[in-house]
């Protein structure tokens, strides 16, 4: 990466993000933010970041996730102004929760934040009701995560799709959850039609939004870059299809949604399995 921007630089925005300890996503209300993001962490993180990629100052630095009892909290703002002053970093975000994407909207209404990561997807559509407005009347930056749904819009699954046990997928797209992702995407592709890839549709569909400023797709080689890349240059869907969309949201893909992964204490719990095998592993 740090040997593709030396020649690109200019051309390039550069978005990185600070992991929470110890796999602490979507931590639950009370979390003291310290056990989080202290301070230094973030600040290590940072120049870590900036040693891998060869940089004097990165573009934006995000927080990975949050938490809704932090909208008072201060230390990780005083430590992102102290970073913006040291010029390592230009500006700074927030990246929500799936399962509660307007956690940080206290966060924006007291001007601590200019740009959110948030989910957001023809799939996931809960952040427009209560984050999306807030963030407009603030002139906030969105920038859409998991615009493909996992994959779940950029790859052909079907109902013998099985995912490596390593994938963490596996985890959360099964069973009684897995087979509705299929027949919604389903729909979808009726309303796309054949010429245009399924993964353009559902990136031109999140650039639709105006509050969306930018979409993050994984990408896995390539040429699923350059098809990412040409939804850049498509203009935005026609709106009649954005609200047959929305109305498919409304009336039936909101329920039982989730498309990707971190729910509330997700991290905790997994790191209470990771120590739980650790033990029983010790004491053999």
């Amino acid at each position: 990466m740090a040997q593709a921007l030396k020649a690109r630089r200019e051309h390039v925005t550069v978005f990185t993000k600070v992991h929470p300890l110890v796999y602490q996503w979507a931590p639950a209300s009370g979390t003291p933010i310290e056990s989080v993001f202290p301070p230094e962490h973030i600040i290590a993180q940072a120049e870590e970041s900036l040693d891998r990629l060869r940089m004097e100052s990165i573009d934006c630095l995000v927080l990975q996730t949050w938490c809704p009892s932090w909208t008072q909290e201060l230390s990780w703002y005083y430590t992102m102004l102290h970073l913006q002053q040291q010029g390592k970093i230009r500006s700074y975000g927030i990246a929500v929760s799936d399962h509660r994407p307007d956690e940080a909207n206290g966060v924006i209404e007291a001007g601590r934040v200019s740009i959110l990561e948030v989910p957001y997807s023809i799939l996931d559509q809960r952040a427009t009701a209560r984050l999306f407005p807030v963030a407009q009347r603030y002139h906030v930056s969105l920038i859409a995560r998991s615009p493909l749904a996992s994959g779940a819009l950029a790859e052909e699954w079907t109902e013998r799709t099985h995912f490596h046990r390593r994938d963490w997928r596996r985890r959360v797209f099964r069973g009684e959850l897995f087979e509705p992702t299929i027949r919604r995407v389903a729909r979808i592709k009726t309303i796309a039609g054949p010429g245009l890839p399924l993964a353009q549709f559902a990136l031109r569909f999140c650039l639709s939004h105006p509050a969306v400023s930018a979409v993050i797709p994984g990408t896995r080689d390539a040429e699923q870059a350059r098809c990412d890349m040409t939804s850049l240059t498509q203009v935005r869907l026609p709106q009649e299809i954005v609200d047959h969309i929305t109305r498919l949201w409304e009336e039936e893909f909101r329920f039982n949604v989730r498309t990707s992964i971190g729910e509330e204490g997700e991290g905790e719990r997994r790191r209470e399995a990771q120590e739980k095998s650790d033990n029983n592993a010790h004491s053999f």
